[in-house]
């Protein structure tokens, strides 16, 4: 294949491995490694396999400096490898290699700084609610361990939050401060997130079971993988994994792929297999057929899928 223009990046925690026109080199994922790799380059275009994973801080430094940065799909890389006849083992230079040489003939989507600003922010979100629920069971905890009583259960509430602040142990005291701290800090990123929204993440909004926060999430976590519905089925691990054997036909649950995806998909089922009308006939009828409920989310998790698909590809 013939050389081009184009620099195939395989992205990890530590480093990046670069390649381009034949030549292979690995640059440390600190802001001199990433200065180092655009010098190296010489104004070129970029595929980065994890843009939005271990290559988002690369990915955000390529856009902030004027380059044009696409986002390579895992499975994707694994089919250029076999193309190229790479059978030995997986290796960086072989991915980087081959995302480069087939970069230019695929329809890679490009890079978003929003997209990547609004990962950040579900990610900080994410560490937050992580606190509080820490703080949440520390304050139950010491509870408990003193024999008292709790007067409410749910401790996010302004109701509990000004109960909290009024009891004169400082070490409740202090607990409430830092709980009503990080409830203020989870509205804002809410607001934000809602505000930042893409349209097409917006879209998202009309299935039973997905406000912002949701369509935010399965926007971020599936851009530029949206080859088909039935590779966004396997990257989110819905899809089941063919455990045949000579005449028997079985499948198994497939337990790799995204688990953010995963759990997204597993909560929308089985919302809409209680609340929607079409997702709960759905769900009544694979149970009429003999699944399990288990077995049946899993069948609506899948119809989901295409819909979702769908939506986010008009």
């Amino acid at each position: 294949m013939k050389e081009n223009n184009w620099v195939g990046v395989d992205t990890h925690k530590n480093t990046i491995a670069c390649y381009k026109d034949g030549k292979f080199k690995e640059f440390p994922t600190t802001q001199s490694g990433f200065k180092k790799a655009l010098q190296w380059a010489d104004n070129a275009k970029w595929a980065i396999e994890g843009a939005y994973c271990f290559g988002k801080p690369f990915a955000a430094y390529l856009i902030q400096n004027g380059c044009e940065v696409y986002e390579v799909n895992t499975l994707l890389t694994k089919t250029w490898r076999k193309i190229y006849a790479i059978s030995n083992a997986k290796t960086d230079f072989g991915d980087a290699k081959v995302i480069s040489l087939f970069a230019d003939n695929a329809k890679l989507q490009k890079v978003s700084l929003n997209t990547v600003k609004l990962k950040e922010k579900l990610t900080a979100r994410k560490l937050v609610v992580k606190q509080r629920t820490e703080i949440i069971c520390s304050i139950k905890m010491l509870f408990n361990t003193r024999g008292l009583t709790l007067p409410f259960n749910d401790l996010t509430t302004l109701k509990s939050a000004k109960w909290l602040l009024e009891q004169e142990d400082s070490i409740i005291k202090n607990f409430a401060n830092i709980l009503k701290a990080l409830n203020e800090s989870i509205k804002i990123f809410d607001k934000e997130i809602e505000a930042e929204l893409p349209q097409k993440a917006q879209k998202l909004t009309v299935l039973k079971g997905i406000k912002s926060l949701t369509a935010a999430t399965i926007y971020t976590e599936t851009k530029g993988k949206l080859i088909s519905a039935k590779a966004l089925a396997s990257y989110a691990g819905i899809a089941p994994i063919d455990n045949s054997s000579g005449k028997k036909v079985r499948h198994r649950n497939n337990k790799t792929g995204n688990r953010i995806l995963n759990s997204v998909f597993y909560q929308l089922s089985l919302h809409q297999s209680l609340w929607d009308e079409k997702g709960k006939a759905y769900f009544e009828k694979k149970l009429a057929e003999g699944k399990t409920k288990r077995h049946a989310r899993k069948c609506l998790a899948r119809q989901l899928i295409n819909i979702v698909f769908k939506i986010l590809n008009e």
